[in-house]
């Protein structure tokens, strides 16, 4: 998300609640309802590219991605300015969008009933990232417990309580790729978080055919090296430490980006609780989510 918004927020007034919007929860302070509500007749251009993912999907690293891809590889794209502001969130920076050249890289975390109705028809490119739930489950868990601006959850129980409600930032996971699976236009690229973590260089082929680029194997090697989790987590533009401030004893963004974090923290019977949940939200959507991978190396 664009914490330069979050800066805006007072942290000794302590934590906020959510506040719910038409479904969803935003967060209360940072959000804006007028705002909000316009963005269904937002103009959308038909060279843009749209990222949407859940929270905690792998946003940032796509963000990262889509910039060197169009950059064909050089990593001086990633220098001096952040990355939410050269790929900004639609629901919370839509000045910052509209001053952006084209084709424009715009990010939204808005379900598909929610977003642009433009871009429901699919008059611009989605690039649509996915990850396995349960490893979001733990990563927004722990986003919420160090982030100053979000409520603080009690404990990983009810939290994954409240996720299974739909009652968390930006509402049912569930629904949101409910909705977006179901939209089956040309325009759209779904990505996996775990096919990004096995076979990056794929990924970035099939994102660049999709968006008609053309990259050598040597650039394409460039866009690997320079979005990898340590660069990313080395680089002050793609890290987040300008808003350290915004977290508990200033705890970094970055956390493991592990495929298959999920099993340090639920128990047997959460996993099954969750699971059996699962299977009856998801019937004929056709998901296929890794949900472990063994030996990940540090990228």
């Amino acid at each position: 998300m664009p914490f330069d918004e979050a800066s805006n927020f007072n942290v000794g007034d302590g934590r906020p609640s959510l506040l719910p919007f038409r479904g969803i929860y935003v967060m209360q302070g940072i959000f804006k309802e007028e705002t909000l509500m316009e963005l269904e007749h937002f103009d959308v251009l038909h060279d843009d590219v749209f990222i949407i993912s859940y929270p905690k999907s792998g946003t940032n690293w796509m963000q990262v991605l889509m910039r060197l891809v169009y950059a064909e590889g050089d990593h001086k794209c990633l220098e001096g300015v952040a990355s939410w502001e050269k790929t900004p969130w639609l629901e919370l920076q839509k000045s910052k969008v509209l001053q952006l050249s084209r084709p424009r890289i715009i990010t939204s975390h808005f379900p598909h009933r929610l977003a642009p109705h433009a871009l429901q028809e699919g008059s611009a490119k989605v690039i649509y990232v996915a990850r396995n739930p349960k490893d979001i489950i733990v990563s927004l868990y722990h986003f919420c417990k160090n982030a100053l601006f979000m409520e603080m959850p009690k404990d990983f129980q009810s939290f994954l309580e409240v996720f299974i409600d739909g009652k968390v930032l930006m509402g049912s996971w569930f629904e949101h790729i409910q909705g977006w699976m179901e939209c089956k236009h040309p325009q759209l690229l779904y990505v996996m978080y775990e096919d990004m973590t096995k076979d990056l260089p794929a990924v970035v082929r099939r994102m660049c055919t999709f968006l008609g680029k053309t990259l050598t194997e040597v650039q394409i090697e460039s866009v690997v090296k320079h979005s990898s989790f340590t660069a990313m987590k080395n680089n002050p533009m793609t890290n987040f430490s300008k808003a350290e401030k915004l977290f508990e004893d200033n705890i970094k963004f970055f956390r493991k980006g592990k495929v298959g974090d999920w099993k340090n923290h639920f128990t047997v019977a959460q996993s099954e609780w969750f699971d059996a949940v699962y299977q009856e939200r998801t019937v004929g959507l056709g998901l296929d989510f890794t949900w472990d991978l063994p030996e990940q190396p540090a990228s």
